[in-house]
């Protein structure tokens, strides 16, 4: 079921971490992924965490190694120490959650809050800043109580909750609540994003299928897509450019 308030959400496929190309230089979740991704009028989905000494910056991983080949914890570093990496081998930094906010030049944005300790303040800044772009955005977590968060402290921002199979991780009855979506009434979730490996399956998602919008992550085929299609509303992808099928515009 979809809102008429937030049926954007649904009408244009979303570009994961930017359109990212890094055989062509272009790694994920940098200043031109998010500018190709918006030049193509793709949606674009991020990742936002916060440095040592407070500043939003935009990067997907808790360590900085796969992406910068740097041993450590974003959390554990300042803004300037970070300013100092280069992604993937290219000339590229991290960026500011501001910096992406002006390349992604008013296209719809999912912007996923990382998991953290202390829920309040990450979601008070990013907040703050996107209440300035001057395109629609929702927020969405794996984490039921940053969506809860939002519930309580900003319920005009549109919120959603991740999950997937969780196979191998946590306990059986956490893995009970998060996979099975037994938290998205308490959190007040106006959306799912489930994991393209079981969404197709998962009753639960069926379940909400009836009340919100889904969102399948991350489809990296036209092979999945169209195999998956059904199981879901929009898309959010990577490793390939989708035949245009959603309803903004035909490439």
């Amino acid at each position: 079921m979809i809102r008429t308030e937030y049926k954007w959400l649904t009408d244009v496929y979303v570009a994961h971490r930017g359109l990212f190309d890094i055989s062509a230089g272009i790694p994920e979740n940098s200043l031109p992924a998010f500018r190709r991704a918006a030049e193509k009028s793709f949606a674009i989905e991020t990742d936002v965490q916060m440095t040592k000494d407070g500043v939003l910056v935009v990067f997907h991983d808790d360590t900085l190694r796969r992406m910068t080949g740097v041993e450590g914890r974003l959390i554990d570093k300042t803004f300037a120490e970070l300013r100092e990496l280069r992604l993937a081998d290219t000339e590229q930094v991290i960026p500011t959650f501001e910096e992406f906010l002006d390349a992604a030049n008013g296209v719809n944005l999912v912007v996923e809050i990382k998991t953290h300790d202390k829920i309040g303040e990450v979601e008070q800044k990013t907040y703050d800043m996107l209440k300035g772009y001057k395109g629609h955005y929702c927020i969405e977590s794996f984490n039921p109580f940053i969506i809860r968060w939002f519930k309580v402290h900003a319920p005009d921002v549109v919120r959603g909750q991740l999950s997937c199979s969780f196979n191998g991780a946590f306990s059986r009855i956490k893995r009970w609540l998060l996979a099975d979506l037994k938290l998205c009434g308490w959190n007040g979730a106006q959306f799912i994003a489930y994991d393209a490996a079981t969404i197709a399956t998962n009753k639960a998602v069926a379940r909400w299928a009836k009340k919100v919008p889904i969102i399948c992550w991350t489809i990296r085929s036209q092979e999945d897509f169209d195999r998956l299609h059904d199981s879901f509303d929009n898309m959010i992808f990577d490793s390939f450019i989708p035949e245009r099928k959603d309803l903004q515009q035909s490439f």
